[in-house]
């Protein structure tokens, strides 16, 4: 990321002639979307930093005019990685931070989800004190049906337990059988229950 026209206020000269830097909000404001992502990604601030001598100049009051980065190339996304999966699922890049879940969100969850799973599988359900005896799900029904996203329990799905058609939502499942199901079901759940 370029720093070019970067303003800011020196706060701390150390004896190797490095200079602590802090933008001034003019800069924080025009700082590229991406570049604070992944400073915020990998911990780091983006509103200080330890330059050089030779890389600074008097500001002379002028305008800014920050250097934008021409061309970003994100990391690419892997199939190994669980935050990773949920990005390729909801259109991020390496770039983004996982979203909260949301109307939108979960409604492309349930797109991805509808096309994805593998009917029928068994599974169990989590309940208060324990885990349900194994039941098959059988389904998610149209993704476009409003009545398969819950308030507060999220995506809901069709299932078989006892001879009785009931809804469970996907966020209690357990011990779901079978690939890609399994994976499917925790990624989904990790999402749901850390960024609800």
């Amino acid at each position: 990321m370029p720093l070019g026209g970067w303003t800011g206020e020196v706060v701390e000269v150390h004896d190797d002639l490095m200079y602590l830097i802090k933008c001034n909000k003019e800069t924080l404001a025009s700082i590229h979307h991406v570049f604070k992502a992944r400073c915020e990604r990998d911990g780091l601030t983006f509103d200080q930093y330890y330059l050089g001598e030779d890389a600074l100049e008097p500001d002379c009051g002028d305008p800014l005019e920050i250097e934008q980065p021409q061309v970003i190339t994100t990391k690419p996304l892997s199939k190994n990685d669980q935050d990773d999966r949920i990005r390729m699922i909801l259109g991020l890049t390496s770039n983004d931070p996982l979203p909260n879940v949301d109307d939108d969100t979960l409604r492309l969850y349930l797109e991805h989800l509808a096309k994805s799973l593998i009917f029928p599988f068994e599974a169990k359900q989590r309940l208060k004190y324990g885990l349900s005896d194994p039941f098959k799900v059988i389904g998610i029904d149209d993704p476009n049906e409003t009545s398969m996203i819950d308030d507060e329990y999220g995506i809901l799905c069709d299932a078989k337990r006892n001879g009785r058609l009931i809804s469970v939502p996907l966020s209690h499942l357990d011990n779901v059988t079978g690939k890609p199901n399994r994976q499917l079901v925790n990624d989904y759940n990790y999402w749901f229950h850390d960024w609800r």
